[in-house]
């Protein structure tokens, strides 16, 4: 029961560090090119929104 509870853990850290790396590539490159900081935006709410 416990390795279960630490499974589901780790994959929600996964989950949720994925969607921040988009975000946190998306802020980066916000000056540069808002285009794809806002594609990058997108994606994270997207895999978030898949992941429920």
């Amino acid at each position: 029961m416990k390795a279960l509870f630490v499974e589901s853990q780790n994959m929600t850290q996964r989950r949720i560090g994925l969607a921040g790396n988009l975000l946190e590539r998306a802020e980066v490159c916000a000056g540069r090119d808002p285009q794809r900081a806002a594609e990058l935006r997108n994606a994270a709410m997207a895999y978030l929104g898949v992941v429920r």
